[in-house]
């Protein structure tokens, strides 16, 4: 009986031994994604982590910054862009901002990026849950599609929020033309969701 019982343990670790089981494996590269974009537990981190997935094209984070809880996200285009794309903005939703990111990050060779830059800019009525952002912004698009290839500039109000989550959002984006010779971010929206 002793010798079925250890011919018995000494197949199975044969078996087991054979599989794999306890060899080292190759450890994977790691997904440095999420590294760049920590949780926004501030409204800096929320701001850095805005600006950073439109330069980085990367729509998953670009959403994540905006507040989904129902529809209270409302984007604000500049009054000249509103005057010419009024169909599109009366039902712009934050499904509309989604599809925007996604077909403006679709533009791009994998080697070209859009640049985002934010100057002059300040936090206000900062409290527990919620601020408020003002920034001069400049974007340059320069993509495989020529009809939206631009330096766009304009001044951004962002209303922020922190949510049931501890996480601060956006749940207010306010578009004002301050350059005259160049068009505003609405007008690159309007463009890409016409």
């Amino acid at each position: 009986m002793k010798i079925i019982k250890l011919s018995i343990c000494l197949v199975s670790l044969v078996i087991i031994g054979s599989c794999g089981l306890f060899d080292t494996r190759t450890p994977e590269n790691p997904n440095d994604t999420n590294l760049n974009f920590p949780p926004a537990t501030t409204p800096q981190i929320l701001l850095n982590n805005f600006i950073n997935s439109f330069n980085q094209k990367n729509a998953t984070i670009y959403q994540s910054c905006l507040f989904s809880d129902g529809n209270l996200f409302i984007f604000f285009p500049s009054y000249d862009a509103l005057a010419i794309y009024s169909n599109i903005f009366q039902n712009w939703n934050l499904a509309s901002e989604f599809n925007f990111a996604k077909n403006l990050f679709s533009k791009f060779n994998p080697e070209e990026f859009p640049v985002f830059n934010i100057t002059q800019n300040s936090f206000a009525n900062l409290s527990t849950d919620s601020s408020i952002f003002i920034g001069d912004y400049e974007i340059s698009i320069y993509s495989r599609d020529n009809s939206i290839n631009n330096l766009y500039k304009g001044k951004i109000q962002l209303n922020l929020i922190l949510d049931k989550t501890g996480t601060w959002k956006i749940i207010r984006w306010y578009d004002y033309k301050q350059v005259d010779n160049f068009p505003t971010i609405s007008f690159l929206k309007a463009k890409l969701n016409s």
